[in-house]
């Protein structure tokens, strides 16, 4: 006589029903969220909340959004100074749709208009130069003009010294040439000219949405490749340079893209042949499917509830969750499978399920350890595993006894492998002892080796044709991407300039001292500044008309009235052009300006600068970056410290203080050996390395749990446990084999971790167990 027809307990039903109401409300909120959530795939969102610093969260966002959106391009046709080929790229660009501006030379009107408002407004665009020999009297002035006039180079005109007798026009543009600038004007084009002598011609687009939507970044870098096919079969000889964020979104996107496709499919099938070669029926393959698809749905409604949307990087991250809520499944199914007709799925639920619900409480601490991370992404994964894995679980527990009625009872599948390998772990001293000290010596040889780098480049490998590309534009504009700069900041336009006036005596100060290479600031003057020169050209007039004339020069009567420029109008106007990217301003006033930054030496020390001066904030977002990766790397080996302590006072208080060590060990080196592993195949530790520990913990202790079961057998924990474990590196194997470098070193220190949990989950076995299994092996 059998308990498999048993009736399910009276509260059993409607449980079941209250959790098929919670899915169907899933489905309907996750129907409701799609249509306004996005897939983001920037990398950056992988980042802790980009800021530049301490300046209003609306002036960082807008300068961030801003310096995205941009795109450059350098045309070359070779040595001969033609622009054919550059025109022909920006009407290729201009006829694309897909950019909001496209700007290539200036023309004849607007280089008229360029020089029409520096000479309208000379006296208060007067550049620093002009200022320092103004400041001496007006000698050095005019000595400044007389070399201007007598330079066989400079050709200055009669019109020229009439119209602008104190040259100011003339000083401030060769104050902006000299700023920072490699890069000159022909033919209306900016050119840079390399050591070989071939032109190069300067070409800057803005793209119309976001550089991380990836739909629109993909369709616009396959539309420009297309354009670039179709410039060199016109012009074979054409070289075409490429930056902008935009170009290493859509590569990153791509690549998890490919992961999702390949990894995806590989653990998918992997897993399917894997549930249908032991339980040889359809039905543990669908149950196992139906628990993934609601941990699936749970996780994407309630990430996309608290974030809003998804990121590409979890979606891919998140492949280890197949694996790991298929365990849920595959225990309960085990048990069933071997003990279904002596038992009912009640009681064989009754059986399993405080340690499923056990396992699950530990998975999902690990998880949830990684909100801690400042990283969006990250916490993105975290929350989706988390709800994910608790809805798959609680679909087992409510559910499978009434989907597996009828599931085939047969044997253990390799029950004499099983068998032998209980009982090497029962007798063989070798083995219980020779392997965990193994192991630990393994450990501890990699721990010796360990090389520890926060370096945040690692998020990513970058596409060696888009740093090469990058390099040279940066050697021919003399413009990094480096991402280091001032902001200096105020509640006002004319705040903002005073404040930066202020600073600037420090940034030359700077770089005489070597801290930096160069610096470039916005030519443009405060109104209490432009009233200041005006004094001092006022002052200095007499003294270089009579210097002048003494020279032979005719008597010159140079217009001294006031002519300010504001930021307003500086924008609008031509001369603002290759500068309005450095400023912004907010509907309240409040305005900030960028300072680019070259061949930084001392960030620290730049930083302490910025520190000493109001409204100025010093920004090396990637030393930030890494200082915020150590930080958090260290937060969380404390946290695996803390707990590895709680499991510890935990296993002691249930199995008593030898058993419950005993127990702790397959997960203290499962930590070991992951990390070992991760340092024997030449990578260095970081934040991503303590994330995967802290999940080899989450996981790994499942199998202990499952082991030290009082009321399981070692020959089912085993199976279920052996079967988990495939699952889980099935899906976690496929991360090590990820083209982002972060992915892949996270699943390497997965995989190894879990396996060494495994490998040691046997020590786990109650003693009792231990003997009941040796009599039964006896009687065989």
């Amino acid at each position: 006589m059998t308990n498999a027809n048993v009736l399910p307990p009276a509260k059993a039903r409607p449980l079941a029903l209250a959790w098929g109401a919670i899915c169907l409300l899933l489905l309907g909120l996750l129907c409701a969220l799609l249509p306004g959530a996005r897939l983001n795939s920037s990398v950056l969102a992988m980042l802790p909340n980009q800021t530049l610093g301490a300046i209003p969260p609306a002036l960082n966002d807008g300068f961030l959004q801003r310096l995205d959106k941009q795109l450059v391009w350098l045309v070359s046709s070779g040595k001969s100074a033609d622009p054919a080929v550059a025109q022909r790229w920006l009407s290729l660009l201009e006829g694309s749709g897909q950019l909001s501006e496209v700007k290539g030379p200036m023309d004849a009107s607007r280089q008229q208009a360029w020089g029409a408002f520096f000479w309208q407004h000379r006296n208060g665009l007067v550049d620093s130069a002009t200022r320092t020999r103004l400041d001496h009297g007006g000698e050095a002035q005019a000595q400044w003009i007389l070399s201007q006039l007598y330079s066989a180079f400079s050709g200055v005109s009669g019109k020229e010294l009439q119209n602008d007798p104190l040259m100011l026009t003339r000083g401030a543009q060769l104050a902006m040439a000299q700023n920072g600038q490699t890069l000159r004007l022909m033919d209306g084009w900016l050119v840079a000219q390399d050591a070989q002598g071939n032109f190069w011609y300067l070409l800057h687009g803005e793209l119309k949405g976001s550089s991380f939507d990836m739909r629109q970044t993909h369709a616009l870098v396959t539309r420009l490749s297309a354009l670039e096919a179709e410039l060199k079969a016109q012009y074979p000889q054409a070289q075409l340079l490429s930056r902008g964020t935009v170009f290493y979104s859509d590569y990153a996107s791509q690549q998890a893209k490919h992961d999702i496709a390949t990894l995806g499919t590989a653990t998918v099938l992997g897993v399917i042949l894997l549930i249908l070669a032991v339980f040889r029926s359809p039905r543990p393959l669908l149950l196992s499917v139906l628990s993934i698809a609601i941990g699936a749905l749970a996780g994407t409604v309630v990430t996309l509830l608290l974030f809003g949307e998804l990121h590409l990087m979890t979606l891919v991250m998140s492949m280890s969750i197949i694996g790991i809520s298929a365990d849920y499944t595959l225990y309960y199914l085990t048990e069933r499978m071997v003990h279904g007709e002596s038992t009912s799925p009640w009681q064989s639920l009754e059986k399993v399920r405080g340690a499923l619900l056990l396992a699950l409480l530990t998975t999902v601490a690990a998880w949830l350890i990684m909100l801690l991370a400042p990283f969006p992404g990250i916490r993105q994964m975290a929350v989706f595993a988390a709800a994910g894995l608790s809805a798959s679980c609680l679909t087992v527990i409510f559910w499978h006894p009434y989907l597996c009625r009828g599931l085939p009872v047969r044997p253990v599948p390799a029950m004499a492998l099983l068998l032998r390998w209980l009982a090497a772990w029962r007798r063989n001293k070798a083995l219980t002892v020779g392997l965990p000290l193994a192991m630990a010596l393994f450990s501890l040889a990699g721990l010796a080796m360990m090389r520890v780098d926060d370096d945040i480049s690692q998020l990513q490998a970058l596409p060696q044709h888009l740093l090469a590309q990058e390099k040279v534009i940066t050697r021919l504009t003399g413009q990094s991407v480096d991402q280091k700069w001032f902001v200096v900041w105020g509640d006002s336009p004319q705040q903002t300039l005073e404040r930066l006036e202020a600073f600037t005596p420090a940034l030359a100060r700077a770089q005489r001292e070597g801290l930096m290479a160069r610096y470039r600031t916005v030519p443009l003057n405060s109104l209490a500044r432009q009233r200041d020169d005006l004094s001092l050209l006022r002052d200095a007039a007499p003294a270089i008309a009579k210097a002048l004339q003494g020279a032979g020069v005719p008597r010159v009567a140079p217009d001294l009235s006031p002519m300010p420029v504001s930021v307003d109008d500086w924008l609008a106007s031509p001369a603002s052009e290759g500068w309005r990217l450095l400023w912004l301003s907010l509907p309240d006033g409040r305005s900030g300006v960028l300072v680019p930054v070259d061949g930084v030496a001392h960030s620290a020390a730049l930083k302490a600068l910025a520190e000493r001066a109001a409204g100025v904030v010093w920004v090396d977002r990637k030393a930030s970056f890494d200082a915020l990766f150590a930080l958090y790397r260290l937060l969380l080996s404390g946290l695996l410290g803390v707990a590895l302590l709680v499991i510890a006072c935990g296993a002691m208080l249930r199995l008593g203080a030898r058993r419950g060590l005993i127990s702790l060990l397959p997960s203290l080196l499962s930590l070991g050996c992951g990390l070992a592993v991760l340092t024997v195949t030449g990578h260095t530790v970081n934040l991503f390395s303590m994330l995967a520990l802290a999940l080899v913990l989450g996981i790994g202790i499942n199998y202990t749990l499952f082991f030290s079961n009082p009321r399981g057998t070692p020959l089912t924990s085993l199976l279920a446990v052996t079967l988990a474990m495939m699952t889980t590196l099935l899906t976690l194997g496929m991360l090590v084999f990820s083209a982002t470098q972060a992915i892949g070193s996270f699943g390497i220190v997965l995989v190894s971790g879990i396996f060494a949990a495994f490998v040691l989950s046997p020590l786990a076995m109650p003693v009792k167990s231990r003997k009941t299994h040796h009599k039964k092996e006896k009687a065989r």
